[in-house]
């Protein structure tokens, strides 16, 4: 594996940190494609992370650790707790080494119980609209954790390409939109079997959710110079592989486009 980054070097060590809760976590956020090309696609790519945060789907679907909650592991060790509310003990945002975020995300309709099994009531957990859709047929990735080879979980790439499509345009403000954009544009790029990602992407174009990808390609990458595009070239930078990304970009979610629409 090549050299790693201070980021990645603690996200390492928060996988290893939770390795006993990692059955019932899904990754979620910047650090899924990342996953992707390190430890599925094994492309060797720039920008890898672009985030520090690392954030975790509960399912309750997935079974709780026999052991004990995720509060209860990660309070025994160098986790600083935010609260939330300083006239509240509890909800805290637990964050490694003083300094990165660890955040749980649940669906809307998950209940209290099953949230509690897993993570403990002392941890705040934000619940959002949709989110069982990126839970739903995870996929799972052997990787090292400490000494031990563990499986992490994560969305199947190409409904983490749908969920941005669908979902970019409700991010508040221009800069949490372009990433989500740049997110979906590596995923286009990366993914070494361009076809299945497409076939697997036609299947969801039923659902009313994300029915709204389609729009949103037209209104963010109908030509060169749409914003899409551009945000996509910031975000991403320079590039030794791609001499024209504006275009690159335009031209990979066009024909995403195309093949959602080829299934009508």
């Amino acid at each position: 594996m090549p050299s790693l980054s201070p980021p990645e070097k603690s996200f390492y060590r928060v996988l290893e940190d939770l390795c006993d809760h990692l059955p019932a976590l899904t990754l979620m956020g910047g650090w899924v494609p990342f996953i992707y090309v390190r430890h599925i696609w094994k492309t060797e790519a720039v920008h890898l992370v672009t985030t520090v945060d690392i954030d975790f789907g509960l399912s309750e679907q997935a079974e709780a650790s026999p052991k004990e909650t995720i509060f209860e592991t990660l309070s025994k060790l160098n986790y600083r707790e935010q609260h939330l509310d300083l006239g509240r003990l509890w909800p805290v945002v637990l964050y490694k080494d003083g300094k990165i975020p660890v955040e749980f995300i649940a669906d809307s309709t998950m209940g209290t119980k099953a949230i509690a099994a897993i993570l403990g009531s002392q941890v705040h957990v934000n619940k959002l609209e949709g989110i069982d859709f990126l839970l739903e047929n995870r996929i799972g990735v052997s990787l090292r954790v400490g000494s031990r080879i563990r499986t992490l979980y994560c969305p199947r790439p190409s409904r983490f390409l749908a969920h941005k499509l669908a979902t970019f345009t409700e991010r508040d403000g221009d800069l949490k939109k372009a990433k989500d954009l740049y997110y979906a544009y590596f995923v286009l790029r990366y993914a070494l079997d361009i076809a299945t990602l497409y076939r697997e992407s036609q299947e969801f174009r039923g659902e009313s959710r994300f029915s709204q990808a389609e729009k949103n390609i037209d209104d963010y990458f109908s030509r060169p110079t749409s914003r899409g595009c551009l945000w996509v070239e910031r975000e991403n930078g320079p590039d030794e592989y791609v001499k024209d990304v504006r275009r690159d970009a335009y031209e990979r979610f066009n024909k995403l486009k195309e093949a959602l629409r080829s299934s009508g």
